[in-house]
């Protein structure tokens, strides 16, 4: 069979008539592809939006698209290439705080040196990384024979400056703020039509030769951050305690003052869990104040009911019924017997039933004699130790920290205040039962006839799911509000009037 030359150029026609599909031409071509990721990326890495954790997520994937960019264009020229290096050397650095985050510990590290070092190095690196980009884009348009313009770029350069210096001085305006934004969007415009300009020009580079496509470049990043906030929110959600076995006391005067005091009323099961020396403190103890409250930690359920009255017509009540209320808080008072009275307050708690989750745990106390004129003065530091059961074995730790500290805290309606209380940190194993403690100090009478007010706010973590992540007394510092995320706050206090003859409890023993 014999083609003649028509024939031959038909055929080439058909063969080659269907353009290639656009993930095929974005390959052979990749400038314009490559620099939309790099705009996108440093758009995505530099918005903060305050909620839903956008403010994290979104930079995540800023820095993943930058690389992805820049890894493709890192041979065209040696601006690109620094700009590739940074933003490795940028990823290294943000990739392990977002799973340090996930760590109560991470509060730790900011506060410290390293932290101001770090953040300052980030700063620089950006600002060079916006300077190598603006040479890096000049290069190309040089190589491809078009005028050297890349106006975008230098005022990324101009936003960035602006903002750490609007940040260094705290501005708070709304007008200059505005301005910034719009040229921010107005810089990523115009660099966003350069790429367009250039592939439309017939500008060709050579992409980096690569061993791991894309896609599995990005599923590899992801996939190691989600095994590194795993392993964070396991192993670094929780206090390490130092759990040791309870061993008997045997003090024969410990013995004494506890027979004395389980007669004036004190519980014999909260004697059990006090120290030799709390016990001790006691002695000749005159008269004991006790107040027992259940509180709940679960929604409960409602219950409706339908009234009448004396006129015949139907009310409806809906009330909140708890079944169940896990934690019960007792306060106990006993007065010591010194010439001007002297009352030693225990504030203790116990887990009733399993609240379902034990992470970090909080006590904050405002003790009688917080507020300084309330009559009562301070007359020991605080005391105490939390304990659990396990196997028929009884353990006990001190707390992490158990102390006087002083904190700036914002409220929406009185503003910001600084405040000294009392705090104590813990964890509580998920693995024990009837897990408890307890916080004592020792108050002096300034003032006759004062009321004896001790309040406990107990913060208690009901899952693991925040980010990032808080303790349960950053919690309460922050936020005094009860209900708050990841937390819950429940207040309660011992009340009474100490009057000699007639100790008169407020509230007394309740359910609450």
């Amino acid at each position: 069979m014999k083609f003649d030359e028509r024939d031959f150029d038909s055929m080439l026609a058909q063969t080659v008539s269907d353009l290639p599909p656009e993930d095929i031409v974005s390959e052979v071509t990749p400038w314009k592809k490559s620099m939309h990721r790099v705009l996108i990326g440093l758009a995505m890495s530099s918005l903060t939006l305050n909620f839903w954790c956008l403010n994290y997520i979104l930079p995540a994937i800023g820095f993943i698209l930058m690389l992805l960019g820049f890894r493709t264009l890192h041979r065209e020229n040696t601006p690109l290439k620094a700009c590739y290096a940074i933003t490795l050397i940028r990823s290294v650095y943000y990739f392990p705080m977002l799973i340090l985050n996930a760590t109560i510990y991470q509060q730790t590290f900011y506060e410290s040196g390293w932290m101001w070092w770090l953040n300052v190095g980030n700063l620089i690196l950006q600002f060079i990384q916006l300077v190598c980009l603006w040479q890096g884009i000049r290069g190309v348009q040089r190589k491809a024979g078009l005028d050297e313009h890349a106006g975008g770029a230098v005022w990324l350069m101009i936003w960035f400056g602006s903002t750490c210096l609007l940040s260094f001085i705290h501005y708070s305006g709304i007008i200059l703020a505005v301005l910034i934004i719009i040229v921010y969007i107005l810089a990523i415009r115009s660099l966003w039509k350069l790429a367009g300009e250039m592939d439309e020009a017939g500008y060709m580079i050579e992409a980096a030769p690569v061993r791991v496509p894309d896609r599995m470049l990005a599923g590899i990043i992801v996939g190691a951050l989600a095994i590194g906030l795993a392993l964070a929110y396991i192993f670094g959600g929780t206090y390490h305690m130092d759990w040791q076995p309870l061993a008997a006391s045997q003090n024969a005067e410990v013995t004494e003052i506890r027979a004395h005091l389980i007669s004036l009323g004190f519980p014999a099961e909260i004697l059990d869990d006090l120290t030799d020396e709390d016990i001790l403190d006691c002695k000749g103890a005159k008269r004991v104040a006790l107040c027992v409250r259940e509180h709940p930690f679960n929604d409960g359920r409602f219950v409706q009911e339908t009234r009448k009255n004396s006129s015949g017509y139907l009310s409806f009540h809906r009330t909140t019924v708890y079944d169940v209320k896990e934690l019960v808080l007792t306060g106990i008072a006993v007065e010591l017997p010194t010439e001007r009275e002297h009352w030693k307050i225990f504030h203790h708690f116990r887990w009733a039933a399993d609240p379902g989750y034990f992470g970090t745990e909080s006590i904050q106390l405002w003790p009688a004699y917080r507020d300084g004129n309330d009559g009562w003065g301070k007359a020991s530091d605080c005391t105490g130790r939390v304990l659990y059961d396990k196997s028929g074995m009884t353990y006990t730790a001190p707390y992490i920290s158990l102390g006087e500290e002083t904190f700036t805290s914002n409220s929406m309606f009185w503003g910001q205040s600084v405040s000294t209380d009392v705090f104590a940190e813990f964890t509580l194993p998920n693995n024990g039962e009837n897990q408890r403690g307890y916080i004592a100090y020792t108050i002096k009478e300034m003032n006759d006839g004062a009321i004896v007010s001790a309040w406990i706010n107990y913060t208690h973590q009901q899952t693991w799911a925040q980010y990032p992540a808080l303790t349960a007394k950053q919690q309460r510092m922050a936020n005094s509000w009860n209900e708050a995320g990841a937390f819950k706050t429940i207040q309660d206090a011992l009340q009474f009037y100490p009057k000699d003859g007639d100790l008169r409890i407020i509230g007394g023993e309740s359910d609450d």
